[in-house]
């Protein structure tokens, strides 16, 4: 687990060295943020999950039907931004970074064994890329408001776990891809642009419950979720 973290850890400082050093080479057509040709930036946000459980029978995942299905997971997202603006009304940006989430379950009536805990951790830790279009309204001073909607590809870290001994529930996907569109409003300074943005996802993916490979007790996949971010750009 502290391998995959610093690996995590390393990939976004990579990541964010790659942006910040192609911000300083680019040639900027103004001192203000709002003429620049790309935008680079961070976001931070919150991101709660809904999330389906699943036994296992026989190797084959299976949904459950009684007990507590269903729950919400809290969670944390972080990200670096490459924004290219391509008129006045639309741009196209991209967001990669690594979203962690994490909830604790108890089976409650479920006629499944139990073993090692009553007390499982559902959580997650995903390397994630949405590539989005912001549908720009007009400026209203040095606000802007926007719809956004787009995919995202995300890779669940977790999942390579060949074991949860300590009671964690993985993912039945490694893999997911994710629907989402929501609204925001940008507020524009000289130097900085900050961005207030709200976003609703799907999983478009169903989830991988055959092929008898499944030796946990438990699994969940993700159904839908909410974004509610900062943003700062320059």
């Amino acid at each position: 687990m502290k391998v995959m973290f610093r690996g995590i850890a390393m990939l976004c400082v990579l990541q964010l060295l790659f942006f910040t050093g192609t911000a300083h080479s680019q040639e900027r057509d103004s001192a203000t943020v709002g003429n620049h040709k790309i935008l680079y930036g961070l976001h931070a946000g919150f991101s709660p999950n809904t999330v389906d459980l699943y036994s296992t029978q026989g190797g084959v995942a299976h949904a459950l039907e009684e007990g507590n299905h269903t729950i919400c997971t809290s969670g944390f997202r972080f990200a670096v931004i490459g924004e290219i603006p391509l008129n006045r009304h639309l741009s196209l940006r991209a967001m990669p970074g690594v979203s962690l989430f994490k909830s604790n379950w108890e089976p409650g009536n479920v006629s499944v064994p139990t073993s090692p805990s009553t007390d499982y951790k559902v959580e997650s830790v995903c390397g994630e890329l949405p590539v989005d279009v912001k549908f720009i309204a007009i400026r209203w001073g040095n606000l802007e408001p926007y719809l956004v909607s787009g995919l995202s590809y995300s890779f669940d870290f977790a999942s390579l776990r060949n074991d949860s001994d300590d009671g964690s529930i993985q993912s039945l996907n490694a893999h997911g891809l994710r629907f989402s569109f929501g609204w925001g409003v940008d507020w524009y300074t000289r130097y900085l642009k900050i961005g207030f943005e709200f976003k609703a996802g799907y999983e478009l993916l169903p989830p991988h419950t055959s092929g008898g490979d499944h030796t946990n007790p438990f699994y969940f996949h993700d159904s839908k979720g909410f974004y509610i971010g900062l943003n700062i750009e320059a």
